[in-house]
């Protein structure tokens, strides 16, 4: 139908006839397993060779994000700011042209060619470019929410067959999934799976984040009668918190331009029988191979050859298809983990009008969508006047004062950093009141070389003294971390300085408890260090400082409440503790460490090596001696110790964590109390430290000792284990810890520790019960709350 419009306004009413739609009846006997059952597993057992099949393709996307903003709570309103952009029932859309080239196994380069945006204040200085979804359900190894093709997903997910239909001559089953539990970690909705090829025909999940429901949705298509790959798909985000309402559509098309086949992948001889493939399609740039099986691969195709798959081919299938992908990965895989999106951006991307993008569109806007294109001009000049009145009534001298500021050379190979003048105060009972001042210096000598300054000066009020220090670094070798520093100052330090109570929860436990946990000295330091690492998963650091040990006592009792009380004396708790441990004295000594991790992965980043993870345990050896009469030093002490430790992590939040470590003093003759070994307690109720590894209802200084120990510690978590499979509580996307503890030493033998602990309450959140037994028996008990601000 052709219209013809001059200047006159034509209405043209367009009707679609109604096309009725029946699924195909399905029926079930009593006792015999769904339909939907042997479908998914023959899927399941495909989904890695769909996922391999393809080594490279190229594609036009076409990229469209919107967030409609529906409500927003009071407390962020500003109803007096007239320059606010997104306010209640405003709409926010963003398009983008793109270009993507994948190749195996992920890495991605993506060109945007245009974008476009209704927000006003949308520039080159916030310009970030839409990514593309990589969100493939033949990718099943997602550690956050179980895929329906997961060969985990029987023991997570009921399917049940729901009909059949027809699709350009394919018939595509229709399987329902639900999740056995109510839970975050699992999908729910439908999966429509190609028969007789058992790919993915379509998907349409939704699962539940915590703050909103997500739904996703993604089409798949074989372009070139082989591969099987999403050329559309969405995801829509009703977002409800703190008394906002957001969603956020987010919608992606493919036009794919060249695929090609992976040639060195075997076609399984299910697919040969059903849908036989001449791989000599030029267009397609494919070939088969036919390559000799190895005796894993034959037991593969012997497995994916029958025609009912039972539940223990299942699992014989899983634990095959993980030795096959162990075997690759061990023999092919770089240590060196790189970047695999990358983004480029096109000359002019930001100055493609409308009219570029209604040629190019495939997805019609809606009204909102429209609308917010239609005020954005009229915006954009009242934007520009607000920011540019504002940045003029600005108080610099009160930006300088109350934030960060940086002050660039004039090549910015250097800048100047004043940390602004509000920093947090701490309080104690040794110090009153603290307040610090911090600056910093950086330059760089090169683009992998630096030189780093810091200086801090620290006020304590209740002792009318300034405390001060500062730090040199000088980064060099960046692809074997070398750092060499030199600091020096003097400052008030927990005798447990590694592992002891942070100041913040000490602050407000004096101040609203009168309890004070922190035991302190002052130190006066010189300090050189320097770290570098020989060959790639050995690192070495070798220390040596001078220091001036000073016994410090309490100068307070203030508190906001307890008036009456008094705190107890700054004297750590401790039966090897002795007076001359606590005295002034001079400490010259020398610290050796040495960390060896197998096999350690890294990633470049800014031409300097960073450690990522490994699948071996790290193994640390360590050495520390404190020298007599070197500059009139007092100290006369020698340790050594060391431990292996190791965290690994699979499935949906699941991991085992564990560490042995011994330590042995071979000199104790005179050494100061920071210099004993301490250990990772937790006294306090309220921490903020992770619980592995740690000892939660000991005493922070009792049991820290100057001759010898061992020590043990092994953590378990899971999604589900106890609580967890309460009704009201499956669906929390908490985890369940289980700890066990070992210690030993001279004065306390055999101590364990056993715990349970629910974690990721509100995301950083935990809550744990302990108890402790000492040579056997009974010992004590503790509740536990954490808060992961890492």
């Amino acid at each position: 139908m052709i219209v013809s419009i001059e200047n006159n306004i034509v209405i043209n009413n367009i009707t679609l006839k109604t096309q009725h739609f029946q699924i195909q009846e399905v029926k079930i006997l009593p006792g015999e397993e769904d339909p939907a059952y042997p479908i998914m597993r023959k899927a399941i057992s495909l989904a890695p060779y769909y996922l391999e099949l393809t080594k490279h393709y190229e594609a036009d996307l076409y990229l469209k994000m919107t967030l409609y903003l529906k409500k927003i709570a009071d407390f962020f309103k500003n109803e007096n700011d007239s320059t606010i952009v997104i306010k209640e029932g405003s709409t926010i859309t963003e398009e983008s042209i793109n270009k993507i080239i994948f190749n195996k196994p992920d890495q991605i380069q993506h060109k945007v060619i245009s974008t476009i945006s209704s927000n006003p204040r949308y520039n080159e200085d916030n310009f970030d470019a839409l990514r593309h979804m990589q969100w493939n359900f033949y990718m099943t190894n997602n550690k956050s929410i179980v895929s329906p093709l997961s060969p985990r997903a029987f023991s997570h997910y009921t399917f049940t067959y729901e009909g059949y239909y027809k699709d350009n001559n394919h018939i595509i089953n229709k399987i329902k999934v639900t999740p056995k539990r109510n839970n975050k970690t699992c999908y729910s909705g439908h999966i429509y799976i190609v028969d007789q090829s058992w790919s993915i025909h379509s998907v349409n999940l939704n699962f539940d984040t915590g703050i909103g429901k997500i739904n996703i949705y993604q089409n798949y298509n074989s372009t070139n009668g082989i591969t099987s790959l999403p050329f559309n798909y969405g995801l829509k985000w009703n977002i409800a918190f703190l008394g906002n309402k957001i969603d956020i559509h987010y919608t992606g098309n493919l036009s794919y331009t060249n695929i090609l086949v992976n040639e060195n992948i075997e076609t399984p001889l299910l697919l040969k029988k059903q849908l036989p493939i001449d791989y000599s399609d030029n267009e397609t740039n494919t070939k088969n191979v036919n390559q000799t099986l190895n005796r894993n691969q034959r037991k593969i195709e012997k497995i994916v050859a029958k025609e009912k798959l039972s539940k223990m081919d299942m699992l014989r299938l899983t634990r095959i298809h993980k030795k096959e992908i162990s075997k690759k990965s061990n023999k092919h895989e770089s240590l060196e983990i790189k970047d695999n999106y990358l983004v480029e951006y096109s000359k002019d991307t930001l100055n493609k009008n409308s009219i570029y993008f209604e040629e190019l569109r495939p997805i019609p806007l809606t009204s909102e969508e429209l609308y917010s294109y239609e005020i954005r001009d009229s915006l954009k000049s009242i934007v520009q006047k607000a920011d540019s009145a504002r940045t003029s009534s600005e108080s610099i001298l009160l930006k300088l004062l109350l934030s960060e500021h940086k002050y660039y050379s004039t090549d910015s190979s250097s800048y100047f950093k004043y940390h602004g003048i509000y920093v947090k105060s701490h309080f104690n009972a040794v110090d009153g009141f603290s307040y610090q001042q911090k600056v910093s210096f950086h330059h760089e000598l090169d683009s992998n070389r630096n030189i780093d300054i810091f200086g801090m000066l620290d006020y304590k009020f209740s002792r009318n003294k300034i405390m001060w220090s500062t730090c040199s670094n000088f980064k060099f070798a960046p692809l074997r971390r070398g750092i060499l520093s030199i600091s020096t100052g003097q400052n008030s330090f927990d005798f447990n300085n590694k592992y002891g109570i942070d100041p913040t929860l000490n602050s407000y436990s004096a101040l609203y408890f009168k309890e004070h946990y922190m035991k302190l000295y002052q130190r006066d330091f010189l300090s050189f260090k320097g770290a570098i690492d020989p060959i790639n998963g050995l690192q070495i650091i070798l220390e040596s400082s001078y220091n001036e040990f000073q016994e410090l006592f309490n100068t307070t009792d203030y508190s906001f409440f307890k008036k009456k009380k008094t705190y107890e004396e700054n004297i750590p708790q401790n039966e090897q503790l002795r007076e001359s441990h606590l005295n002034d004295q001079t400490d010259a000594s020398l610290l050796l460490k040495i960390s060896y991790t197998p096999r350690q992965r890294y990633r470049i980043k800014d031409g300097r090596k960073e450690l990522v993870d490994s699948k071996y345990p790290t193994f640390n050896i360590n050495y520390m001696r404190g020298f007599p009469d070197i500059f009139n030093s007092d100290s006369d002490y020698e340790l050594i110790y060391g431990d292996i430790s190791q965290k690994k992590e699979w499935g949906i939040s699941n991991a085992f964590n564990w560490q042995v470590g011994a330590g042995y003093f071979s000199r104790n003759d005179q050494m100061h109390f920071s210099r004993f070994q301490h250990f990772n307690t937790s006294e306090i109720p309220v921490n903020f430290k992770s619980w592995e590894n740690a000892f939660l209802v000991l005493d922070d200084y009792r049991y820290s000792t100057n001759e010898w120990y061992a020590k043990a510690h092994v953590s378990y978590t899971t999604p589900y284990l106890f609580l967890k499979f309460l009704p009201w509580m499956s669906n929390r996307l908490w985890t369940e810890n289980l700890y066990t503890s070992y210690l030993t030493q001279p004065n306390y033998k055999n101590y364990i520790e056993v715990g349970y602990s629910m974690n990721k309450i509100l995301s950083i959140g935990s809550a744990g019960v302990f108890a402790g037994f000492e040579d056997g028996s009974y010992a004590r008990w503790g509740f536990r709350v954490g808060i992961n601000i890492d």
